[in-house]
């Protein structure tokens, strides 16, 4: 991130899953020093009362959501502010489809906040699900998937980040390495081979050193942040899913074109976007930074 003032993004919603969204965003915030932007999106719903007729039922369902959406926002602010007491909070609601609104909203955020559920591994592979997969890889900051937090997992477990040496997973590796320093916590740098690469009695040695090339100037930058580093062989999204049990959250980088159709298609993005166990940060594509 750049230092600027842009706001840390995140949505509200009425599930209790947005509660930890909001946590994490306040926190987000307070650890970078920029203000915290609250946004709740009403969906089916005119932005102005005045569209429907007073005393209709659809005015009257209008002023109902508006209310709640309202009520929603305004708790909150105060339960950002329970735990970053001064915190610059600014509240929004709006109207229309949550993806186009965030995304529109993200392009003067310096990272977004999701609350997203976790999904079935059943679920259809085509079935367009959230705006977790219509948003990911538009916004030119990074993107947080918030899951329900995992019991056992304790406040200083490591930030994870998978780092195969692409420029992708560069900007991820330096994400994480700022994202662990700013938490006080150490990172898990890792790097999975497919076994059919890893076949050579040298490949892993091979696969350890480019990893740890990749991180030097990182380490450098960030000599309080306690690093290691894990090659691993077999298929890259299942392992890098499995490290994130034991993760404070998991850090991942994203191609240029990577949207909603290539979210469903790719079959690591899926895995990721649906099945981490924990907070997922989706680094912006390297011509975004």
């Amino acid at each position: 991130m750049d230092g600027s003032r842009q706001a840390v993004l995140a949505e509200v919603t009425d599930q209790s899953l947005g509660e930890h969204a909001v946590r994490w965003a306040a926190d987000e915030a307070a650890l970078r020093h920029l203000p915290l932007r609250l946004l709740h999106v009403r969906t089916g719903v005119a932005s102005t009362l005045p569209d429907t007729e007073p005393g209709s039922r659809a005015h009257s369902w209008a002023t109902h959501l508006h209310a709640r959406g309202e009520a929603l926002l305004r708790e909150a602010r105060d339960q950002a502010l329970r735990h970053h007491p001064g915190l610059e909070i600014g509240t929004e609601l709006a109207s229309g489809r949550p993806a186009r609104v965030m995304r529109e909203a993200a392009r003067s955020a310096s990272l977004v906040v999701l609350p997203t559920p976790r999904h079935a591994v059943s679920d259809s592979l085509f079935a367009p699900r959230d705006e977790a997969d219509a948003l990911t890889g538009h916004p030119a900051c990074p993107v947080v998937l918030v899951r329900e937090p995992l019991p056992g997992v304790p406040d200083d477990a490591p930030v994870a980040v998978g780092a195969d040496g692409s420029a992708s997973a560069a900007v991820a590796v330096g994400l994480a390495f700022e994202e662990a320093s700013l938490r006080g916590v150490g990172l898990v740098a890792i790097l999975v081979r497919k076994p059919r690469d890893a076949g050579r009695a040298d490949a892993l040695e091979e696969a350890r050193a480019d990893l740890s090339e990749s991180l030097a100037r990182h380490r450098e930058r960030y000599p309080g942040v306690e690093v290691r580093q894990d090659v691993l062989a077999g298929d890259p999204a299942a392992m890098l899913a499995s490290a994130s049990r034991h993760a404070r959250c998991l850090v991942v980088g994203t191609r240029r074109r990577s949207g909603l159709k290539e979210a469903l298609l790719a079959s690591t993005s899926r895995t990721l976007i649906h099945g981490t166990d924990c907070p997922l940060i989706i680094a912006p594509p390297p011509s975004a930074r």
